[in-house]
């Protein structure tokens, strides 16, 4: 269902039962920066970003632009603006902890790819989770139309049928985020993929891609599509078996968050002090 902004100003809001506020951890380099999905919270990442904390990692996961208040604040911000708000992120944790790898769900993903092209100082590694580079196909269809023809979308919203694409129904309760999608933001989403996909070739750092085979909002076709266009040498992908598009936090959590602070692991021995060598 379709809903205007009068509906929206009166009964949008956050559901979930957990708190998706930023989470930030001091521990040891390199930090993980990690951006949740559209629409969604911390929540959606959460169980990763407590392995890694656990691990002995810092942790740096904001909210996203418009994101955790009302939907109605998401609708029109642009990629553009998101990008540059978490540029600043990324150099706060920079400045703390000098090395950094950057993590991002979902939309989160194509902000991930957009910074880690740009190659900043520091930047050891890349992990993608239910990448966004492309849309289900209807939901790509619809939209690439919309953009196609060059229609100006009115401030329509899309109630949400179901919390969150995750088969735990215990995660589905937890999960904290909007209940309706605006749909010029959606918009957004989709031209984001089509502009980060060429941006691929230009993120040269160790990556590591993730993905749930029941995902009903991003292809899982999306692990070779990524894989394939990105520019590093270094590329370890795997698709589990049990979860939907909230990879991080279904039926597989453990492993993902295992995955996950393993490859952080194998990016931080570098940094580790060396024993002196004997004269």
């Amino acid at each position: 269902m379709i809903v205007g902004r009068a509906h929206t100003e009166k009964h949008g809001h956050v559901r979930g039962d957990e708190d998706g506020a930023p989470v930030v951890r001091d521990g040891a380099a390199p930090c993980v920066v990690a951006f949740h999905g559209f629409t969604g919270t911390t929540t959606e990442i959460r169980p990763v970003l407590d392995a890694l904390a656990e691990a002995g990692f810092a942790v740096h996961a904001p909210l996203l632009t418009g994101h955790g208040t009302h939907p109605g604040k998401l609708q029109d911000v642009t990629f553009d603006e998101m990008v540059a708000d978490m540029e600043k992120e990324l150099d706060v944790a920079r400045a703390r902890h000098e090395h950094v790898v950057i993590a991002g769900f979902s939309l989160g993903s194509l902000v991930a790819i957009e910074l880690a092209a740009r190659r900043p100082a520091g930047l050891l590694g890349l992990v993608l989770l239910g990448n966004a580079l492309t849309l289900s196909p209807a939901v790509g269809a619809a939209l690439g139309l919309i953009d196609r023809r060059g229609w100006k979308l009115p401030d329509w919203y899309l109630l949400k049928l179901w919390s969150a694409d995750v088969r735990d129904p215990v995660q589905a309760k937890r999960i904290t985020g909007y209940d309706r999608d605006p749909l010029r933001a959606a918009l957004e989403v989709y031209r984001a993929g089509m502009r980060v996909r060429g941006r691929l070739g230009q993120v040269e750092c160790p990556t590591l891609i993730l993905h749930g085979a029941r995902d009903r909002v991003c292809p899982a076709a999306n692990v070779a599509l990524a894989a394939s266009g990105l520019g590093s040498r270094d590329v370890r992908a795997r698709i589990y078996a049990k979860s939907a598009h909230l990879v991080a936090a279904d039926h597989d959590r453990s492993e993902v968050a295992e995955a996950v602070t393993s490859f952080v692991g194998t990016l931080a021995r570098p940094l580790s002090p060396q024993p002196p060598v004997d004269p």
